[in-house]
């Protein structure tokens, strides 16, 4: 399978032999795949500077089964600056991607709205409340929607009531005030408004409990790393 000029971004990468690289990249035609670059940690190959993540690329690629051969990459466009805390959001949603997302399984909705995150973690100032958005609408494109509006009865959420959330079922009411996440902060998933602090944060532990039924056991490392982005 010979395949040219395809869009994608790098996830991750890793040495692979003396010389070569292991890749991880998500392309709106082929999904998340696996490449190797042979030869691009040679002292003359332009490679290990292109193969940066936030760096949208055009690639050509060859073979077939789980690990293709890259043959030619090129700068689609320039990369995008992140930097700081704004890095370490974006190495999230790469990790996301990399554990949530199955190889070898187009979405190239899911493209789009990926490279839009990377553009919105760049300009905007709320950088918590764009990661909430882009963990629900990754969860939605890879089949495990939630309905923020109503609860597992189909009933309107109370936004003074709380709940907690039962896998294949939903959201269930609660008569203990301190237990469960407000039915304010999960209505305002629904919306594109900022919530207040208090709801992004019970949404933060909301999103880890309902990410973590998706990773087999075995926490994100970023998980750590992600408590400055937390307020």
């Amino acid at each position: 399978m010979r395949i040219q000029d395809q869009p994608a971004f790098v996830l991750h990468r890793r040495q692979y032999s003396e010389t070569s690289l292991l890749i991880e990249a998500f392309t709106p035609d082929l999904g998340r795949v696996g490449l190797i670059a042979r030869g691009a940690r040679g002292s003359k190959s332009a490679l290990p500077a292109l193969l940066q993540p936030f760096q949208e690329l055009r690639l050509d690629l060859f073979g077939s089964g789980d690990l293709l051969r890259l043959t030619r990459a090129d700068a689609a466009a320039p990369a995008l600056p992140l930097r700081s805390e704004r890095t370490l959001a974006g190495l999230y949603c790469n990790e996301l991607m990399v554990r949530l997302v199955p190889r070898a399984d187009a979405h190239p909705q899911l493209y789009t709205r990926y490279r839009g995150a990377l553009v919105e973690l760049v300009e905007t100032t709320a950088l918590a409340w764009a990661l909430r958005c882009f963990e629900r609408d990754l969860m939605g494109a890879l089949g495990y929607a939630n309905d923020f509006c109503s609860d597992a009865d189909g009933n309107a959420l109370d936004a003074n009531g709380r709940y907690r959330f039962q896998p294949e079922h939903g959201f269930v009411a609660v008569a203990d005030d301190g237990a469960g996440y407000r039915g304010s902060a999960l209505l305002a998933m629904a919306g594109s408004s900022e919530p207040l602090p208090e709801q992004l944060r019970e949404l933060r532990r909301l999103f880890r409990e309902l990410i973590s039924q998706h990773l087999r056991g075995e926490p994100l490392q970023s998980w750590g790393l992600m408590a400055g982005l937390n307020r």
